[in-house]
């Protein structure tokens, strides 16, 4: 297990932290979707955000997932912009990544390099107003027509939407076939049939746009399905599994950054004639928020790595995702409350740290349904462990000898191997070679000799 950084890793994620608080730094105060959103996300695209899940053939930066993972939470250290970090998850995990897995050849030539410039936004449209956590209860409906498929139905809630040019559509292709009746489709924002409604005002995440999508027989060719027909099920699945263990990535820079300010603050705070960093009461929260920091790594990490060995991680998608929105409202709640009647007011960013953070438990699953898929894991099939690394020599001597069925006598009972002896001789076969039998003979000798 290694859990160290290579040096271009480091570099990748400082990098990372220096650009965000550089050009990004804390977010503008104008509109969601207005030219300061996409001079911002054009800067994002120039430092390569957009393109570090996208392969090097298709303009992207390629990284493994846990480099980018390592550069996105550089990002959240470096900004507090945390809505447009939203919105660059969003295309990255939620749009990117399927096409990416999905796409044939020419849909992933034509719309991931303008992704990966920052000339093309993406946006995920999934949830409805009456599908939320059941998102296979859709209403949107894929009729096949004229060699394409028309559309019908209301998105909610979608992500991006006000500036996007690329939606990832589910819709219902066979209303009888269940799972296998979803289909996913890739739609441009100028088609016919297609609105945006106005930007949401929300409690937090001011900078990440979000609105209805309206789709009033939208048509689309069939080259605009992605993957196959009846195929939305997998691809959704897949998705959620990326969205969950990777979209709050940002987020360990933001509790890093948190914990860092606190911590300096109560050091120069004083009250009663000491800093109240000295105060237990004090220490111990800031204690829970270093631990809750350093868990939530552990998880993520470990995602990415199962990732990267292309092995299946839906329930730590679900543990990542639960643990790290609940110690980001945690870790925000914290820093407020640390900074006494300052960390309340709108001075400092805490308090919409706090707001921001909000969110991570109803998104991309809410708390509730992380808590349900973990413990329905637990009851479809008994819990597996990875296989144990290869023995050791000592270890696989050790089970040679249990294998044999052989009794283990005490040292003491057993032939003394010295010196220049020949092991063979003595009847019994020497256990791991000899060298422990050589060592207790030495070790008795020397009790014998008063040593």
């Amino acid at each position: 297990m290694e859990f160290s950084w290579s040096v271009e890793q480091r570099q990748g994620h400082e990098q990372a932290r220096q650009f965000a608080e550089r050009d990004l730094g804390a977010p503008p105060a104008a509109s969601a979707a207005g030219a300061a959103w996409r001079e911002r996300w054009q800067k994002c695209a120039a430092f390569g955000v957009q393109g570090l899940n996208i392969p090097e053939a298709y303009g992207g930066l390629g990284l493994s997932t846990r480099a980018a993972v390592h550069v996105l939470e550089g990002l959240g250290r470096g900004t507090s912009d945390n809505g447009l970090l939203m919105a660059l998850g969003a295309q990255a995990w939620s749009v990117v990544a399927p096409l990416v897995h999905f796409g044939t050849e020419a849909q992933k030539q034509l719309w991931l390099p303008p992704l990966a410039a920052g000339a093309a936004v993406g946006a995920f449209a999934l949830s409805e107003t009456e599908s939320g956590s059941d998102a296979f209860r859709l209403h949107t409906r894929a009729q096949a027509d004229r060699g394409g498929y028309r559309l019908q139905g209301t998105k909610a809630f979608v992500t991006n939407a006000p500036v996007a040019d690329l939606f990832l559509v589910f819709a219902v292709t066979n209303p009888q076939a269940g799972y296998f009746g979803v289909s996913a489709f890739l739609v441009r924002r100028e088609i016919e049939g297609l609105s945006v409604g106005p930007p949401l005002a929300k409690m937090g995440l001011e900078s990440s746009p979000m609105a209805e999508v309206h789709l009033d027989g939208a048509w689309v060719p069939r080259e605009a399905v992605l993957g196959a027909e009846g195929g939305g099920g997998a691809i959704l699945q897949h998705t959620l599994e990326w969205e969950r263990g990777c979209l709050l990535a940002p987020a360990l820079g933001t509790m890093a950054r948190l914990l860092e300010q606190t911590t300096a603050h109560c050091r120069a705070r004083k009250q009663f004639g000491r800093p109240i960093v000295e105060f237990e009461a004090v220490a111990m929260l800031l204690a829970e928020m270093r631990l809750r920091l350093e868990i939530a790594r552990l998880l993520i990490y470990e995602f990415a790595w199962l990732k990267d060995e292309d092995r299946p991680a839906a329930v730590e998608a679900s543990m990542t995702k639960l643990y790290l929105s609940e110690s980001l409202c945690r870790s925000c709640e914290l820093a407020v409350h640390l900074h006494g009647a300052s960390g309340y007011t709108r001075d400092h960013e805490y308090e919409r740290d706090w707001r921001d953070a909000m969110a991570s438990s109803i998104y991309s699953g809410t708390t509730e349904m992380q808590h349900n898929l973990i413990a329905e894991s637990l009851l479809r099939a008994p819990h597996s462990e990875p296989p144990p690394p290869p023995a050791r020599p000592v270890e696989a001597a050790w089970k040679r000898h249990e294998q044999s069925g052989r009794p283990l006598p005490p040292i003491e009972a057993r032939p003394q191997a010295t010196s220049g002896s020949d092991p063979a001789k003595s009847g019994e076969p020497p256990l791991f070679g000899g060298a422990l039998e050589a060592q207790a003979s030495q070790a008795s000798q020397a009790s014998k000799e008063g040593r």
